[in-house]
């Protein structure tokens, strides 16, 4: 099964994906009136700032200054403030590496909605490396984020309901959360497909594709 997606962390710099319109409009501000927003105490600018100086954007990386105004904006309730400070604790970008608070801000990140953040929440749960495993909870954590389009979590989603890993084999569900995750990765969605469908009835597989298309139309009209 597919494992951690917190985003584009490469190396030991904080590359995170896009996840809120705030922060896309900020990307291409100057920093002085990123500072200077950061400083009036706006999360998505100080989230921002602390980016800026995870990765080393127009100033010298500094992971102590990215993790303080990462979490400034966390404390405002910054949902993705809150997951780069799991990623901060959880690589120990400096700071030492504290598990418990890493999951304790993925936690609060899902919470919050941040599908990134529910992702990583589930593989969390499924590995059972930084905390007891439970199958139940990345089941749910996987469908929260498949709900919002995290393909990713509906590739390894469907992996569960195909291989009946906290569940009962449901290869239905499994399909259409395969089929679903092409548009992240077209090439695994595809062979996951060919692998179960010598498995299913053709009724069986154009459940699936119905399904998939119901939820499709239902995301369309998500306001």
């Amino acid at each position: 099964m597919r494992s951690w997606k917190f985003g584009a962390l490469v190396g030991a710099a904080l590359g995170l994906q896009a996840g809120m319109a705030c922060a896309e409009d900020l990307r291409d501000e100057p920093l002085a009136e990123i500072q200077q927003l950061a400083d009036a105490g706006r999360a998505d600018a100080q989230r921002e700032l602390g980016i800026r100086y995870g990765q080393g954007t127009g100033l010298e990386q500094d992971y102590r200054n990215a993790r303080s105004w990462a979490s400034k904006a966390a404390s405002q309730g910054d949902p993705w403030a809150m997951r780069i400070m799991g990623l901060i604790y959880l690589e120990g970008l400096g700071v030492d590496a504290d598990k418990w608070r890493a999951v304790d801000y993925f936690k609060r990140s899902a919470d919050a909605g941040d599908l990134y953040a529910q992702y990583n929440l589930a593989v969390i749960y499924y590995e059972g490396t930084l905390t007891k495993q439970s199958y139940d909870k990345a089941i749910t954590w996987y469908k929260r984020a498949a709900d919002q389009g995290n393909t990713m979590a509906q590739h390894n989603l469907g992996l569960m309901f195909a291989n009946g890993i906290g569940t009962a084999t449901d290869r239905v569900e499994a399909y259409k959360w395969f089929m679903l995750s092409g548009s992240g990765d077209a090439i695994a969605a595809t062979t996951e497909m060919q692998a179960i469908a010598p498995r299913m009835t053709k009724t069986e597989i154009a459940s699936a594709q119905e399904r998939a298309e119901l939820w499709r139309a239902n995301m369309e009209w998500v306001p």
